[in-house]
Protein backbone atom coordinates (compact mmCIF):
# COMPACT_ATOMS: atom_id res chain seq x y z
CA UNK A 1 0.00 0.00 0.00
CA UNK A 2 1.25 3.47 -0.86
CA UNK A 3 1.37 5.69 2.22
CA UNK A 4 1.27 9.44 1.81
CA UNK A 5 0.89 12.31 4.22
CA UNK A 6 0.28 16.03 4.39
CA UNK A 7 -1.55 18.08 1.79
CA UNK A 8 -2.49 16.55 -1.52
CA UNK A 9 0.46 17.06 -3.92
CA UNK A 10 -0.01 19.07 -7.08
CA UNK A 11 0.64 17.81 -10.58
CA UNK A 12 4.41 18.25 -11.00
CA UNK A 13 4.27 18.64 -14.78
CA UNK A 14 3.98 22.05 -16.45
CA UNK A 15 0.50 22.82 -17.76
CA UNK A 16 1.85 23.21 -21.30
CA UNK A 17 3.92 20.01 -21.28
CA UNK A 18 4.12 18.05 -24.52
CA UNK A 19 4.83 14.62 -23.04
CA UNK A 20 3.28 11.67 -24.84
CA UNK A 21 2.17 8.27 -23.62
CA UNK A 22 4.89 5.61 -23.49
CA UNK A 23 4.91 1.97 -22.45
CA UNK A 24 7.97 -0.24 -22.34
CA UNK A 25 7.48 -4.02 -22.29
CA UNK A 26 9.69 -4.86 -19.33
CA UNK A 27 9.26 -8.46 -18.12
CA UNK A 28 7.61 -8.54 -14.70
CA UNK A 29 8.96 -10.31 -11.62
CA UNK A 30 6.99 -10.14 -8.40
CA UNK A 31 8.96 -7.99 -5.93
CA UNK A 32 10.49 -9.81 -2.98
CA UNK A 33 10.43 -7.58 0.11
CA UNK A 34 14.07 -6.73 0.91
CA UNK A 35 15.27 -7.80 -2.58
CA UNK A 36 13.56 -5.13 -4.68
CA UNK A 37 16.96 -3.85 -5.91
CA UNK A 38 18.09 -7.15 -7.40
CA UNK A 39 14.58 -7.81 -8.73
CA UNK A 40 14.58 -4.43 -10.48
CA UNK A 41 17.98 -5.11 -12.06
CA UNK A 42 16.80 -8.53 -13.21
CA UNK A 43 13.66 -7.12 -14.81
CA UNK A 44 15.61 -4.49 -16.75
CA UNK A 45 18.30 -7.05 -17.62
CA UNK A 46 15.63 -9.39 -19.02
CA UNK A 47 14.24 -6.54 -21.11
CA UNK A 48 17.60 -5.91 -22.78
CA UNK A 49 18.18 -9.63 -23.33
CA UNK A 50 15.05 -9.65 -25.51
CA UNK A 51 16.02 -6.61 -27.57
CA UNK A 52 19.82 -6.82 -27.88
CA UNK A 53 22.67 -9.38 -27.88
CA UNK A 54 23.33 -8.47 -24.22
CA UNK A 55 24.08 -11.48 -22.00
CA UNK A 56 23.99 -10.97 -18.23
CA UNK A 57 26.97 -12.01 -16.15
CA UNK A 58 25.08 -12.72 -12.92
CA UNK A 59 22.16 -14.91 -11.95
CA UNK A 60 19.30 -13.54 -9.87
CA UNK A 61 20.67 -15.28 -6.77
CA UNK A 62 24.06 -13.65 -7.38
CA UNK A 63 22.36 -10.28 -7.73
CA UNK A 64 20.61 -10.96 -4.43
CA UNK A 65 23.93 -11.67 -2.71
CA UNK A 66 25.52 -8.51 -4.10
CA UNK A 67 22.68 -6.15 -3.23
CA UNK A 68 21.15 -7.26 0.07
CA UNK A 69 22.66 -5.74 3.19
CA UNK A 70 21.03 -7.72 6.03
CA UNK A 71 21.86 -5.11 8.67
CA UNK A 72 20.00 -2.49 6.65
CA UNK A 73 17.22 -4.80 5.53
CA UNK A 74 17.69 -3.73 1.94
CA UNK A 75 20.07 -2.09 -0.52
CA UNK A 76 21.79 1.28 -0.67
CA UNK A 77 22.14 2.92 -4.06
CA UNK A 78 25.87 2.26 -4.38
CA UNK A 79 25.29 -1.48 -4.02
CA UNK A 80 22.61 -1.49 -6.72
CA UNK A 81 24.96 0.40 -9.04
CA UNK A 82 27.88 -1.95 -8.35
CA UNK A 83 25.73 -5.05 -8.89
CA UNK A 84 24.32 -3.73 -12.17
CA UNK A 85 27.85 -3.03 -13.46
CA UNK A 86 28.99 -6.48 -12.41
CA UNK A 87 26.08 -7.80 -14.47
CA UNK A 88 27.63 -6.13 -17.53
CA UNK A 89 25.29 -3.15 -17.69
CA UNK A 90 26.29 0.48 -18.06
CA UNK A 91 24.82 2.55 -15.23
CA UNK A 92 23.84 6.11 -16.14
CA UNK A 93 22.64 8.33 -13.26
CA UNK A 94 19.41 10.04 -14.28
CA UNK A 95 19.16 13.80 -13.93
CA UNK A 96 16.59 14.33 -11.13
CA UNK A 97 13.93 15.82 -13.40
CA UNK A 98 10.76 14.73 -15.11
CA UNK A 99 12.22 15.93 -18.41
CA UNK A 100 15.05 13.38 -18.09
CA UNK A 101 12.65 10.64 -16.97
CA UNK A 102 10.28 11.15 -19.89
CA UNK A 103 13.18 11.50 -22.31
CA UNK A 104 14.33 7.99 -21.41
CA UNK A 105 10.81 6.56 -21.51
CA UNK A 106 10.31 8.06 -24.97
CA UNK A 107 13.36 6.04 -26.12
CA UNK A 108 11.90 2.89 -24.51
CA UNK A 109 14.53 2.89 -21.77
CA UNK A 110 13.11 1.73 -18.42
CA UNK A 111 14.36 3.73 -15.43
CA UNK A 112 14.90 2.29 -11.95
CA UNK A 113 13.83 4.81 -9.33
CA UNK A 114 14.02 4.90 -5.55
CA UNK A 115 10.88 5.97 -3.72
CA UNK A 116 9.91 6.32 -0.08
CA UNK A 117 6.49 4.78 0.46
CA UNK A 118 6.16 6.09 3.98
CA UNK A 119 7.22 9.11 6.03
CA UNK A 120 10.56 10.92 6.18
CA UNK A 121 10.87 9.91 9.83
CA UNK A 122 9.97 6.26 9.13
CA UNK A 123 11.09 5.55 5.56
CA UNK A 124 10.05 2.50 3.58
CA UNK A 125 12.48 2.60 0.67
CA UNK A 126 11.64 0.74 -2.51
CA UNK A 127 13.30 0.33 -5.91
CA UNK A 128 11.10 -0.15 -8.95
CA UNK A 129 11.38 0.13 -12.74
CA UNK A 130 9.34 2.90 -14.31
CA UNK A 131 7.96 1.40 -17.50
CA UNK A 132 5.80 4.13 -18.98
CA UNK A 133 3.42 7.06 -18.73
CA UNK A 134 -0.28 7.41 -19.58
CA UNK A 135 -0.89 11.01 -20.60
CA UNK A 136 -4.69 10.64 -20.63
CA UNK A 137 -4.93 9.12 -17.15
CA UNK A 138 -1.97 11.17 -15.86
CA UNK A 139 -0.36 8.09 -14.34
CA UNK A 140 3.16 6.71 -14.15
CA UNK A 141 3.41 3.02 -15.04
CA UNK A 142 5.67 0.99 -12.77
CA UNK A 143 6.43 -2.58 -11.77
CA UNK A 144 5.71 -1.29 -8.30
CA UNK A 145 4.27 -4.17 -6.28
CA UNK A 146 2.42 -7.30 -7.31
CA UNK A 147 0.83 -5.83 -10.44
CA UNK A 148 2.79 -5.31 -13.67
CA UNK A 149 2.68 -1.79 -15.06
CA UNK A 150 0.81 -0.53 -12.03
CA UNK A 151 -0.69 2.90 -12.68
CA UNK A 152 0.40 5.40 -10.03
CA UNK A 153 -1.11 8.91 -10.17
CA UNK A 154 1.54 11.39 -11.27
CA UNK A 155 0.98 13.48 -8.13
CA UNK A 156 1.51 10.50 -5.86
CA UNK A 157 4.58 9.36 -7.77
CA UNK A 158 6.08 12.85 -7.58
CA UNK A 159 5.64 12.95 -3.82
CA UNK A 160 7.17 9.50 -3.32
CA UNK A 161 10.05 10.15 -5.74
CA UNK A 162 10.86 13.55 -4.27
CA UNK A 163 11.66 11.90 -0.94
CA UNK A 164 14.73 10.26 -2.52
CA UNK A 165 15.82 13.47 -4.20
CA UNK A 166 14.33 12.13 -7.46
CA UNK A 167 17.02 9.45 -7.60
CA UNK A 168 17.05 7.15 -10.61
CA UNK A 169 19.36 5.21 -12.91
CA UNK A 170 19.22 4.03 -16.50
CA UNK A 171 20.71 0.56 -17.02
CA UNK A 172 21.80 -0.15 -20.58
CA UNK A 173 23.93 -2.62 -22.53
CA UNK A 174 27.21 -0.84 -23.40
CA UNK A 175 26.16 -0.44 -27.03
CA UNK A 176 23.14 1.71 -26.11
CA UNK A 177 23.07 5.44 -25.31
CA UNK A 178 20.79 7.12 -22.78
CA UNK A 179 18.52 9.59 -24.52
CA UNK A 180 19.20 12.26 -21.89
CA UNK A 181 22.96 11.71 -21.73
CA UNK A 182 25.65 14.36 -21.89
CA UNK A 183 29.07 13.44 -23.28
CA UNK A 184 30.90 14.13 -20.04
CA UNK A 185 28.51 12.24 -17.80
CA UNK A 186 28.26 9.28 -20.16
CA UNK A 187 32.05 9.09 -20.34
CA UNK A 188 32.21 8.70 -16.57
CA UNK A 189 29.65 5.88 -16.72
CA UNK A 190 31.58 4.11 -19.48
CA UNK A 191 34.89 4.53 -17.67
CA UNK A 192 33.35 2.96 -14.56
CA UNK A 193 33.07 -0.27 -16.58
CA UNK A 194 36.73 -0.09 -17.54
CA UNK A 195 37.76 0.45 -13.91
CA UNK A 196 36.26 -2.90 -12.91
CA UNK A 197 38.02 -4.76 -15.72
CA UNK A 198 35.27 -4.70 -18.35
CA UNK A 199 37.53 -3.16 -20.99
CA UNK A 200 35.72 -4.63 -24.00
CA UNK A 201 32.38 -3.35 -22.68
CA UNK A 202 33.94 0.07 -22.06
CA UNK A 203 35.34 0.16 -25.61
CA UNK A 204 31.86 -0.61 -26.94
CA UNK A 205 30.44 2.21 -24.82
CA UNK A 206 33.10 4.71 -25.96
CA UNK A 207 32.42 3.84 -29.59
CA UNK A 208 28.69 4.26 -29.01
CA UNK A 209 29.33 7.69 -27.51
CA UNK A 210 31.28 8.71 -30.60
CA UNK A 211 28.28 7.90 -32.76
CA UNK A 212 26.61 10.90 -31.09
CA UNK A 213 29.62 13.06 -30.17
CA UNK A 214 32.04 12.21 -32.98
CA UNK A 215 34.72 14.80 -32.12
CA UNK A 216 34.56 14.64 -28.34
CA UNK A 217 38.24 14.54 -27.42
CA UNK A 218 37.90 13.16 -23.84
CA UNK A 219 35.96 10.20 -25.23
CA UNK A 220 38.51 9.69 -28.00
CA UNK A 221 41.33 9.77 -25.44
CA UNK A 222 39.52 7.21 -23.30
CA UNK A 223 38.96 4.95 -26.32
CA UNK A 224 42.58 5.25 -27.43
CA UNK A 225 43.81 4.43 -23.94
CA UNK A 226 41.45 1.47 -23.65
CA UNK A 227 42.72 0.11 -26.98
CA UNK A 228 46.32 0.62 -25.83
CA UNK A 229 45.73 -1.08 -22.46
CA UNK A 230 44.12 -4.05 -24.19
CA UNK A 231 47.08 -4.33 -26.61
CA UNK A 232 45.11 -3.20 -29.66
CA UNK A 233 47.95 -0.95 -30.72
CA UNK A 234 46.94 -0.29 -34.33
CA UNK A 235 43.50 0.85 -33.21
CA UNK A 236 45.00 3.03 -30.48
CA UNK A 237 47.33 4.71 -32.98
CA UNK A 238 44.42 5.45 -35.31
CA UNK A 239 42.47 7.11 -32.49
CA UNK A 240 45.40 9.28 -31.36
CA UNK A 241 45.97 10.39 -34.95
CA UNK A 242 42.29 11.25 -35.25
CA UNK A 243 42.55 13.44 -32.14
CA UNK A 244 45.48 15.31 -33.68
CA UNK A 245 43.38 16.03 -36.77
CA UNK A 246 40.95 17.80 -34.42
CA UNK A 247 43.57 19.40 -32.16
CA UNK A 248 47.10 19.17 -33.57
CA UNK A 249 48.67 20.29 -30.27
CA UNK A 250 46.77 18.06 -27.87
CA UNK A 251 49.50 17.06 -25.36
CA UNK A 252 48.13 13.66 -24.35
CA UNK A 253 47.52 12.57 -27.93
CA UNK A 254 51.03 13.71 -28.90
CA UNK A 255 52.56 11.92 -25.92
CA UNK A 256 50.61 8.69 -26.35
CA UNK A 257 51.20 8.52 -30.08
CA UNK A 258 54.91 9.18 -29.48
CA UNK A 259 54.96 6.28 -27.03
CA UNK A 260 53.43 3.95 -29.64
CA UNK A 261 55.83 5.10 -32.34
CA UNK A 262 58.80 4.53 -30.06
CA UNK A 263 57.67 0.95 -29.40
CA UNK A 264 57.22 0.39 -33.13
CA UNK A 265 60.76 1.47 -34.03
CA UNK A 266 59.88 5.03 -35.10
CA UNK A 267 61.78 6.96 -32.45
CA UNK A 268 62.69 9.91 -34.67
CA UNK A 269 59.04 10.58 -35.49
CA UNK A 270 58.15 10.12 -31.83
CA UNK A 271 60.63 12.81 -30.71
CA UNK A 272 59.30 15.23 -33.33
CA UNK A 273 55.82 14.80 -31.86
CA UNK A 274 57.03 15.56 -28.35
CA UNK A 275 58.77 18.71 -29.61
CA UNK A 276 55.34 20.03 -30.61
CA UNK A 277 54.02 20.01 -27.05
CA UNK A 278 53.70 23.46 -25.50
CA UNK A 279 52.50 23.51 -21.89
CA UNK A 280 52.92 25.30 -18.59
CA UNK A 281 51.32 22.41 -16.75
CA UNK A 282 53.93 20.81 -14.50
CA UNK A 283 52.32 17.36 -14.56
CA UNK A 284 51.99 17.30 -18.34
CA UNK A 285 55.56 18.56 -18.70
CA UNK A 286 56.80 15.74 -16.42
CA UNK A 287 54.87 13.18 -18.48
CA UNK A 288 56.37 14.45 -21.74
CA UNK A 289 59.88 14.41 -20.31
CA UNK A 290 59.42 10.87 -18.98
CA UNK A 291 58.36 9.71 -22.44
CA UNK A 292 61.29 11.56 -24.02
CA UNK A 293 63.69 9.87 -21.58
CA UNK A 294 62.24 6.45 -22.42
CA UNK A 295 62.67 7.13 -26.14
CA UNK A 296 66.32 8.11 -25.68
CA UNK A 297 66.88 4.99 -23.57
CA UNK A 298 65.34 2.77 -26.24
CA UNK A 299 61.81 1.42 -26.13
CA UNK A 300 61.15 -2.31 -26.07
CA UNK A 301 59.29 -3.21 -29.28
CA UNK A 302 55.72 -4.38 -28.91
CA UNK A 303 55.31 -8.12 -29.29
CA UNK A 304 53.15 -8.86 -32.29
CA UNK A 305 50.22 -11.14 -31.58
Amino acid sequence: MIISSGCAPKNPLPSNNSYSSYKTDVPFITPRSELCASTSIEMVSSYWQILTPYVPRLSLSELDERTLIPAKGGTVQIELIAAARADGLLVYPLEPTFDALFSELSAHHPVIVLVNRSYSWYPLWHYAPVTGYDVKAQTILMHFSDIPNEAVPIETFAALWERSGNWGVVLLPPGQLPESATAEKFLRSAYDLEKIGMTNEAITAYKSALSRWADDIPTLIALGNAYYNSHQITEAEQIYRKILLIDSKHPFALNNLADILCHTNKSDEALKLLDQVVTDNIKIHALIEATRKEIHSGCTPFIKK
